[in-house]
């Protein structure tokens, strides 16, 4: 009983924390309010459960991503397209649907909130993130995006944009999100396509 109440207690500490740093930012949010919020007994809750504000950051990150990973690995696996423009664009569509479709409920809208403030907080680094939690489809799209365009793109020139398109792909996806609370969003298939699009173009982009 003990166990499951500290198990309940971790779990209502992420799930408010995941909503406050959507709703306000990751330094606009104190600890005091994240406990309040979850409805914890112990004023030092989130310190007992995660040692400190930027575990239980991860730990709000970590939550979601598992499922977001597992899809788009299943998803990358069954794009069989050769050429290598519509590839990329079919590789795309693979990755970013599982996490664009995540803004269909209320929750998934605030993760990718979150997600936004995560990557562009200087606190955190991206990919270190990635790693501590998994991200084996990240490195193979980005093995799959190199051989799409390695005739057309200078490695160089590729390095800078991956990071960027994964930022690009964030901000089409709270977009979307913004979209679909103001009853003005297009379909979550066109909205994937859209954005697929977008990222597929900016990494594709000929150096003039």
């Amino acid at each position: 009983m003990q166990q499951s109440t500290r198990q309940k207690t971790k779990a209502a500490l992420i799930q408010s924390a995941e909503r406050l740093f959507a709703e306000k930012g990751l330094g606009s949010v104190s600890v005091k309010e994240i406990t309040r919020a979850a409805g914890a007994k112990n004023p030092s809750a989130v310190h007992y459960h995660f040692g400190n504000v930027e575990s239980l950051i991860k730990e709000v990150f970590a939550k979601r991503y598992a499922a977001i990973e597992s899809e788009r690995l299943d998803r990358l696996a069954k794009v069989n397209v050769t050429n290598p423009k519509k590839r990329l664009l079919a590789l795309m569509q693979a990755a970013l649907g599982p996490f664009m479709e995540t803004c269909l409920e209320e929750d998934g809208r605030l993760y990718v909130r979150f997600c936004v403030q995560l990557f562009t907080d200087p606190r955190f680094e991206p990919v270190e993130i990635l790693t501590q939690v998994g991200n084996q489809s990240i490195g193979q799209l980005r093995a799959e995006i190199i051989d799409c365009v390695k005739d057309t793109v200078p490695e160089d020139t590729l390095a800078r944009r991956l990071p960027q398109g994964l930022m690009i792909s964030l901000l089409l996806a709270d977009d979307f999100a913004r979209r679909i609370e103001a009853g003005t969003a297009p379909s979550v298939e066109l909205a994937i396509k859209e954005a697929a699009i977008s990222v597929s173009a900016y990494l594709s982009a000929k150096m003039t």
